[in-house]
């Protein structure tokens, strides 16, 4: 945790705006059909649609892989948050559910909509000694996600949060505001 002090002291006294961003850069190389692939660091990712819609199989669809991203961004915050918050986690476990309508997808040209996900769920498991009031500390830091508080101004983002088997809180993401309800 020595970085993210270190990091706090730095993004303070900065007025560089280069200082105060983290730029992300992929580079996909096509492989024909619904395939591309990007190397991040040493891990190759392959990105594929299944057969019987115009892939190969090669890889998860880019559906998943979005949607998958956005889960393992609040991965980071909740390790960063266990120790900053005091709260041993025994085990997370994330469920993300994504939808939309595929009518968009395929159907565009006869004039259908495409909003792209108009809801996107997760649900969090968590099993930890730590008491109420730090697990709800705790969940917070899913706010501090870039793709979460980037999804919760283009999309109606619900998290629902359990802990230790029992319903804690379910969040409604708005794009200025956290509305927390089942939670006193």
């Amino acid at each position: 945790m020595a970085y993210l002090d270190e990091v706090k002291v730095k993004l303070r006294s900065a007025s560089d705006p280069k200082d105060l961003r983290s730029q992300q850069h992929l580079e996909i190389e096509y492989l024909g059909g619904s395939s591309g692939k990007t190397k991040i660091r040493d891990v190759e990712l392959v990105c594929d649609e299944r057969l019987e819609s115009t892939g190969f199989g090669a890889g998860v669809s880019p559906a998943h892989t979005f949607l998958a991203g956005f889960g393992f961004s609040h991965m980071t915050q909740w390790g960063r948050a266990a120790v900053k918050c005091d709260v041993p986690v025994e085990s997370l476990r994330e469920e993300v559910d994504g939808t939309f309508d595929r009518r968009g997808e395929y159907l565009y040209e006869e004039g259908f909509a495409h909003p792209g996900f108009t809801e996107i769920t997760f649900t969090v498991h968590i099993e930890s000694p730590a008491s109420r009031e730090q697990v709800r500390e705790f969940i917070s830091w899913a706010d501090r996600s870039p793709p979460h508080a980037t999804l919760r101004r283009a999309v109606r983002l619900v998290g629902i949060f359990h802990l230790n088997g029992q319903h804690l809180a379910t969040a409604i993401y708005h794009p200025d505001h956290t509305e927390w309800r089942g939670y006193p």
